[in-house]
């Protein structure tokens, strides 16, 4: 039981990953700002319709990749190919692969964008965050972004009992926001 109990907790510490260096995040984002500015472009190229979408490793449109396979939160059971999750999105294999190319240059491995005219959300600006650190597991962990908001706000660091928040500006509008749970 002992052995067991000990296996269990190095199975969970070890899925917790090493804590995000924001000093090196920072200074990433400043020797890299072009590739940063050049996701940015391209996700808000890419929103076609008025609404939240998200182009990265594991993540593309409305699809999740899973053992290299994709599948959709609207039908799980069908199982289908990146070839055709970027058709189904209406992006390029050669656009795909500019956008692995700038997740290597920035470190990250997603950007996710949000217009303006979100139906839900009406009085939100437009955003976007760029994934760049995670660790932890499904129900605490941390993650940290750059992000931009299209009005230029950048919101105030938070601390509560169960969540943090760490806002580091940037410059023009750019943001480090780190949180864990």
């Amino acid at each position: 039981m002992k052995a067991w109990s000990i296996l269990i907790f190095a199975a969970l510490l070890s899925a917790c990953g090493k804590a995000a260096d924001l000093e090196a995040i920072t200074q990433g984002f400043a020797e890299r700002k072009d590739s940063f500015k050049r996701l940015y472009s391209m996700i808000q190229e890419d929103t076609k319709i008025p609404s939240c979408f998200a182009v990265g490793l594991d993540h593309i449109g409305d699809y999740w990749a899973y053992k290299n396979k994709w599948s959709s939160s609207r039908n799980y059971e069908r199982k289908i190919t990146l070839e055709l999750v970027l058709k189904e999105v209406g992006i390029s294999n050669e656009r795909y692969q500019e956008y692995l190319t700038l997740f290597k240059k920035t470190g990250s491995e997603r950007i996710e964008y949000c217009s303006e005219k979100v139906e839900h959300r009406p009085d939100m600006p437009s955003w976007a965050r760029i994934l760049v650190h995670r660790s932890g597991l499904a129900v605490s962990g941390c993650s940290t972004t750059i992000n931009i908001n299209g009005d230029g706000s950048i919101p105030a660091t938070e601390v509560k009992p169960g969540y943090s928040r760490k806002i580091r500006p940037l410059g023009e509008g750019w943001y480090l926001n780190h949180d864990c749970t």
